[in-house]
């Protein structure tokens, strides 16, 4: 029997909406009765990548520790939703690397002052403050278009309106999928 799941990676700059959104397709899946589990960046730098700091190279493993636990839950057959910052093209390569066909991109805009405005949890407050560094300067690098199939602009469309494009391309991606 072949492995239909799928790792659904939802990215981009804090406060853009990644886990709102990842929040919702997770019950969204659930309530469709598909084995599903949610990783979020910020509960695993907390646990398995506590040990990690923020420079590029620390980012770099902690993308390759995310996409490994996503690949071996995927292979047990569940569908994975993963919500990270992933700001450089090499931290995306790596995880396209590791997660090869089953990996679906997500991008989640918006503009660094629309991020800076809504700042859910204080971090670019902190960031302003000076209590957390690279974070505001550090470079989130642009997708290139096979990192940016979904591109969901939150600055311009409703919640319901970007989780509803997330859903579609969510449903197109699991049409084989065999409970």
């Amino acid at each position: 029997m072949v492995n239909l799941t799928k790792v659904f990676w939802l990215y981009g700059r804090s406060g853009a909406g990644k886990t709102t959104l990842a929040r919702r397709l997770l019950a969204g899946l659930h309530n469709r009765n598909i084995p599903a589990i949610y990783l979020d960046g910020d509960e695993m730098r907390s646990s398995l990548c506590s040990d990690l700091g923020f420079k590029s190279e620390a980012r770099l493993e902690n993308h390759r520790r995310i996409a490994e636990v996503a690949r071996l839950l995927a292979l047990q057959g569940l569908n994975v939703v993963v919500s990270t910052m992933a700001p450089e093209h090499r931290h995306r390569d790596l995880v396209s690397q590791t997660l090869g066909a089953r990996l679906i991109w997500y991008y989640i805009h918006a503009p660094l002052a629309v991020c800076m405005e809504r700042d859910p949890k204080g971090i670019y407050k902190r960031a302003k403050e000076g209590q957390i560094k690279l974070l505001i300067d550090y470079p989130f690098e642009a997708p290139r278009p096979q990192e940016c199939v979904n591109y969901i602009d939150t600055s311009v469309q409703s919640t319901d309106d970007c989780f509803q494009v997330i859903l579609e391309t969510t449903q197109a991606q699991l049409a084989d999928y065999i409970i």
